[in-house]
């Protein structure tokens, strides 16, 4: 009996066995997850609300439609094949390609299509992208409903020394000649960002205070209006004027990254060895760091009042030991 399975097997296994490569009808991609990405944003609604606030950049029913050619960018930087605008007219041949996105080969945009595209915005439109992440911002919280609101804020620095066309660049200071944005950002999601020159600090002009300000009316009038907000921030932040802004006119609270001045550390140097505490982050058995801290209240010259102050040292990195911690201090209004 085992015998005679083994010669079926051995028989079926002949007639199976590949003896030719031939082209297909089939429409074959090696890009089958982007559908999935596509239904995803089908169904949260968002094609309705981009054809609200960018439906006017079709200029001719013979375009293409507004949410067709979102959808296109949106695949185009999931994907993330290759950075240059070419790549759509690669694109734009592959049948396969477009039976992913279930577009017509015809729908698909050239290359030029899209630099059109981008040639229509204006400045009063650029700042419809900032309202379309505000207001999926608040539906991300209507659905997660988080008890507590972390928002960080940052400056990502470009570095656009090797382009071609640099219209617009300045030097930022990692002297490189490119753009510097201010990015407000709540879990890995971007909620709100600003567009500006390289020459621009993090702290530059009322952008913060601007931006801050109306995306907490947002989260109370929309969400939750007792919500806890917590604002985290490097040192370039690190401006009085702007904890002022925070405690006094917003009501939230915040962790700011400090400079560490030669007076804080003779402070520092007069504390006991029990006055300190250690703060631990385990990952696994193998990998614990380790921070020595101790906190007091500081002032500055200039402040009006003094402000929690922690002052951190890094001893332990990997379940290692560090002879040279870094040392790191930050403020908070944040009660211990």
């Amino acid at each position: 009996m085992l015998s005679g399975n083994n010669e079926k097997i051995k028989s079926d296994s002949l007639e199976n066995k590949i003896n030719a490569i031939d082209t297909t009808s089939d429409k074959l991609t090696g890009r089958a997850g982007l559908s999935f990405f596509i239904r995803y944003i089908d169904n949260i609604g968002i094609n309705a609300v981009i054809k609200r606030f960018f439906g006017s950049l079709r200029k001719s029913s013979k375009g293409g439609k507004i949410s067709d050619i979102f959808k296109q960018l949106y695949c185009f930087f999931l994907d993330g094949s290759s950075r240059h605008m070419t790549h759509f007219d690669s694109l734009k041949k592959d049948e396969g390609y477009a039976a992913t996105l279930e577009f017509n080969q015809d729908q698909l945009c050239s290359s030029h299509s899209i630099k059109r595209f981008f040639n229509s915005f204006s400045y009063l439109r650029n700042r419809l992208f900032r309202k379309l992440l505000q207001r999926l911002f608040i539906w991300r919280l209507q659905l997660q409903r988080p008890e507590i609101l972390i928002l960080d804020i940052d400056t990502v620095v470009m570095d656009n020394d090797d382009a071609q066309k640099r219209e617009g660049v300045s030097p930022t200071y990692k002297k490189k000649k490119g753009f510097q944005p201010f990015l407000i950002k709540w879990d890995r999601y971007i909620v709100d960002g600003v567009f500006r020159g390289g020459k621009k600090h993090s702290n530059n002009g009322n952008t913060v205070k601007n931006a801050l300000g109306h995306l907490v009316g947002l989260v109370r009038n929309n969400y939750r209006g007792d919500i806890p907000i917590i604002v985290t921030c490097d040192g370039g932040f690190f401006d009085q004027k702007l904890f002022e802004f925070f405690e006094c006119e917003l009501g939230i609270h915040y962790i700011c990254s400090g400079k560490l001045y030669a007076d804080d550390s003779e402070r520092v140097a007069g504390f006991k060895e029990e006055d300190f505490f250690f703060v631990e982050k385990r990952i696994s058995a193998n990998y614990k760091s380790q921070w020595k801290c101790v906190e007091f209240t500081n002032r500055r010259k200039s402040w009006k009042k003094a402000r929690r102050a922690i002052y951190t040292v890094h001893t332990m990195e990997s379940n290692q030991r560090l002879l040279l911690g870094v040392e790191r201090i930050y403020y908070t209004n944040r009660c211990p």
